[in-house]
């Protein structure tokens, strides 16, 4: 054999070998089973905080706040300016209207000696109210309006030996008005008040002696504005 031949031999097996075979279709691989996943919770959001309110500050109360007791003391002008001569207690609820009750109890005697003793007695017993009604409130004053009823009793027996001569006054009047008030401080107040007579009746019954009674009566009324006035200065708790 010729070394041509042995040549063209081994090229020919050579490219049979180098020729693929026909391809093998793929093993199908069994599914491969999970295990069952356990339920997931959901996650919680994030909890957002809402910012916080603005800080407001309440304005300074300029006047009290609530129930509070006042006692003043003033003028009832015309007089002298040397010496206050009237006193007030104010009870001030909390919407602003305010109580100026008086109350009498009194009891007064008298005696003069000149050898024979002779007593005077006087009685009085009266009670009255003035009330306040704020109007109109701008910052630190106010506007108000009076309204008052009052109630008195009066006996006088110019000799207590002798009953057959007691006089005895009962009166009832009512009055009106208006007032400024101005608040230094929300515990001192400084107020001008101006009132004014509306109705009054008195019965005056007066021991004339012997079973003799005199017995007097007068009404007043009338819208006449000219007042009393008043400047005070109250102290509050």
């Amino acid at each position: 054999m010729t070394m041509k031949t042995i040549l063209a031999v081994c090229l020919l097996a050579g490219t049979a070998f180098a020729q693929p075979g026909e391809p093998q279709p793929p093993v199908e691989q069994p599914p491969i089973e999970q295990p069952p996943q356990p339920p997931q919770p959901p996650h919680p959001q994030p909890r957002v905080e809402p910012p916080p309110p603005p800080v407001v500050e309440a304005p300074a109360a300029d006047r009290p706040t609530g129930f509070s007791l006042g006692i003043g003391v003033g003028y009832r002008i015309p007089t002298s300016l040397q010496t206050p001569n009237i006193t007030s207690v104010r009870l001030r609820l909390a919407s602003g209207t305010t109580l100026e009750p008086t109350l009498v109890f009194a009891n007064t005697s008298h005696s003069t000696d000149t050898g024979s003793a002779q007593t005077t007695n006087a009685s009085e017993a009266g009670i009255a109210l003035l009330a306040r009604f704020p109007l109109v409130t701008h910052k630190r004053t106010e506007l108000q309006l009076l309204g008052g009823i009052g109630f008195d009793y009066l006996g006088e027996d110019p000799d207590n030996q002798n009953t057959d001569d007691v006089t005895t006054t009962t009166t009832v009047s009512a009055r009106y008005g208006v007032a400024v008030g101005f608040w230094i401080t929300p515990h001192v107040e400084a107020s001008l008040s101006a009132t004014n007579g509306l109705v009054s009746f008195s019965k005056k019954r007066q021991e004339m002696g012997l079973g003799s009674v005199l017995v007097t009566n007068d009404t007043t009324f009338g819208l006449i504005f000219d007042p009393t006035v008043a400047f005070m200065v109250h102290l509050y708790n």
